[in-house]
């Protein structure tokens, strides 16, 4: 089997503590054919000074794209992989690190694998800012997740995302074609995943081979509420086959009744989504009063 190029992209806001473990289990990987990009969204501490002295002391040779102005991960990431030259692209936050045989394990699934295969993911370690272990909601252990032969099922992802970002290798091809980082997203890696899956099959390596810092976070309730809404926009606008369709109601449906805010993304999404209540989405595309849409709901069905 030939060794193909596979480009590292490490990225970092603010994670100078994290970049030299990270940056070392790249150099100690088993598989050694790797080019390597850096960026730096513009941090306020000295992560840029850690990458450099660490290339400088390492003599590592990579490409560099830091930042003066902060612009959003998926920018960086844009800009980064018209850099990569590789058959193979993991991209990985510098707060998280790689087990040693982790990029030849999964360089090896996907070239023994059938071309149908886009990208690959891995099981993981969680641990804290300290390096100790730490419970996480997501794991593999006896999950409907996958197919006998370790791919994932077609609508795991339109239900929920169970893939890591760091654990992933994907095909630059595949990565391309699926377009670029959209800025407007937050959750940009569950959109990434949904469109190479609507194109090509994942694959399961049932090994951990990541280590996936999990820190106190940081996100604002105005943000976390975006995201949740990014999530059933996603679930929405790749579902197939109508299975979030009482998921998405019930989110959408009590927002209506109680009269709050249903963001422009949600409301335009729902009025194209195959699956829709007609009496939600009469609601919406005329903006019915809250009082005559109880008495569509009580008119109307129950949804199952």
């Amino acid at each position: 089997m030939e060794n193909p190029l596979v480009t590292v992209i490490v990225v970092s806001y603010n994670h100078s503590k994290y970049i030299q473990e990270n940056l070392d289990s790249i150099k100690n990987q088993t598989y050694k054919n790797i080019q390597l990009i850096v960026g730096d969204d513009s941090s306020s501490d000295n992560s840029v000074e850690v990458f450099s002295n660490w290339l400088k002391d390492n003599i590592y040779t990579a490409v560099t794209n830091f930042h003066t102005k902060n612009t959003g991960l998926a920018t960086i990431l844009n800009e980064c992989i018209e850099f990569a030259e590789g058959k193979y692209i993991k991209i990985i936050a510098a707060d998280d690190y790689l087990h040693p045989e982790s990029i030849e394990l999964c360089v090896n699934a996907l070239e023994n694998s059938d071309e149908d295969f886009g990208m690959v993911f891995t099981d993981f370690w969680t641990v804290d800012d300290d390096n100790k272990p730490v419970d996480f909601f997501l794991n593999y252990e006896n999950k409907d997740f996958f197919n006998p032969d370790n791919s994932l099922k077609d609508d795991q992802l339109v239900k929920y995302n169970c893939i890591i970002a760091p654990t992933v290798l994907m095909k630059k091809k595949t990565l391309l074609v699926t377009g670029k980082y959209d800025p407007s997203i937050l959750l940009e890696d569950h959109d990434r995943w949904l469109k190479i899956n609507a194109i090509n099959k994942i694959l399961f390596i049932n090994k951990k081979l990541t280590y996936y810092r999990v820190l106190p976070s940081g996100v604002t309730s105005t943000r976390n509420e975006r995201m949740v809404e990014e999530d059933i926009y996603l679930r929405m606008k790749y579902d197939k086959t109508g299975i979030n369709r009482k998921i998405i109601f019930d989110f959408i449906s009590p927002k209506y009744r109680k009269n709050e805010k249903i963001s422009t993304l949600l409301k335009d999404e729902y009025l194209k989504y195959p699956f829709r209540i007609k009496r939600l989405s009469f609601a919406l595309k005329n903006n019915i009063p809250r009082l005559s849409y109880h008495l569509l709901l009580k008119l109307g069905k129950k949804v199952k």
